[in-house]
């Protein structure tokens, strides 16, 4: 048996490094093709932009789907869909060569439509993967493996753009995306319970599934809150680092990437631990995030020499916390939620957290032009303090703390 569960999570951990790198290095090449031929900004942003549109735009299909059928078999239709769009691409990219920006954008939609369903399935299928005692082990191992690309992927693109024409890139995903689907049609999956009832469609409004599980819509109401204040880091260091301190965008990229190295190291260790209360370290994780935020503020306010070791150590931090709230996180709803609306819940968290991340990158953007960007993040980190002990403490004071 326990052999077995190894297996399942080498196959689970190899099917998200294939895909997510796959997909990294596609996005990748095509945001540096579209900024070669267009030379616009907004080109190279396309899938940034769309992303987020298409995925808030699908939710309520994609939950409704997940939790209306067979897991596995969604997933498996999700990729044979992209492999057949890529191929199709492949093919007629030569055709729509002078209006490459509109093809991508066709392109990016379906890519991101069937992505979402194959994410959403395959996450929510974590208890018929593995059994409930290897449900963090999963989530850590997927997140681990995620993070791994996202440091790989980007050096392998520009590498790989530089040799070889744009349409092989397009070969490479294809290449990703097969190997993708025969792992998942290897990996075991136990049949997740169906509601017939539930295959006629008739609310599409997904968010009312989360008043059923009030802990879980108090955490994403938590975590909506502390995205928006944590987003001051992703905005504020390049532009003070680039515009106001003046010093080139390879630092800025540099600093950026220390984020990665946290977030590998931060998998590691969440992967090795065993934890006994999940609900408690999720509480923990939120107030770890708060206070980091509160000391960013405090030391570039009195340390102004030290900007850029700053910002350095900080990224590095906030990589570490993420990579460990965010496996726990996955965990608990995964014990929580009842399998028949796993997708409902799991899509619900996707999409109101990515409704948020615009808006807060607008008002950013916005401030740290405006403002002194040692004021911002002083000021930031304590809002951020104060609306995690409002929300912990006094919102959420009546909550279960266990598990």
């Amino acid at each position: 048996m326990e052999s077995d569960t190894t297996k399942q999570l080498i196959k689970a951990g190899i099917t998200t490094v294939v895909n997510d790198l796959g997909a990294s290095i596609f996005n990748y090449a095509l945001s540096l093709k579209l900024l070669q031929v267009t030379g616009s900004a907004m080109g190279y942003g396309t899938s940034l932009i769309i992303g987020p549109l298409v995925g808030v735009l699908v939710a309520p299909w994609v939950g409704n789907t997940v939790d209306s059928y067979q897991r596995k078999h969604i997933a498996l239709i999700a990729e044979s869909a992209l492999i057949l769009t890529l191929i199709v691409y492949f093919f007629v990219f030569e055709l729509f060569h002078t209006n490459i920006l509109i093809s991508a954008i066709v392109v990016v939609c379906l890519n991101n439509i069937t992505a979402r369903f194959f994410t959403i399935s395959y996450l929510s299928s974590t208890p018929q993967i593995v059994t409930g005692d290897h449900i963090q082990k999963l989530n850590s191992i997927e997140s681990t493996a995620a993070t791994v690309s996202s440091i790989l992927a980007p050096a392998i693109a520009g590498f790989l753009f530089g040799i070889m024409d744009f349409k092989w890139m397009i070969v490479l995903q294809i290449v990703t995306e097969i190997m993708t689907l025969f792992l998942t049609m290897a990996t075991h999956f136990d049949s997740n319970p169906v509601d017939k009832t539930k295959k006629k469609i008739q609310n599409l409004n997904i968010f009312k599934s989360l008043n059923k599980y009030p802990t879980v819509l108090f955490f994403l109401i938590v975590t909506m809150c502390l995205n928006i204040t944590s987003t001051a880091l992703v905005i504020g260091m390049p532009y003070v680092v680039i515009h106001t301190l003046k010093y080139s965008t390879t630092i800025s990229g540099n600093i950026e990437g220390i984020y990665s190295i946290g977030a590998l190291i931060g998998g590691i260790i969440i992967t090795i631990v065993n934890l006994k209360n999940t609900f408690g370290f999720i509480r923990n994780m939120y107030w770890a995030t708060s206070t980091q935020l509160l000391i960013l503020g405090l030391m570039l306010f009195t340390l102004p020499r030290y900007v850029l070791f700053i910002f350095a150590f900080f990224e590095f931090i906030i990589g570490v916390l993420d990579a460990m709230s965010q496996p726990p996180m996955f965990t608990y709803i995964q014990r929580t939620v009842p399998e028949g609306d796993l997708g409902k819940v799991n899509t619900s968290m996707y999409t109101a957290a990515q409704i948020l991340t615009p808006i807060a990158v607008f008002i950013f953007s916005i401030v740290f032009s405006k403002i002194n960007y040692q004021m911002i993040f002083l000021i930031n980190g304590i809002i951020s303090l104060f609306l995690t002990f409002f929300l912990l403490e006094v919102v959420g004071r009546g909550e279960n703390r266990n598990e």
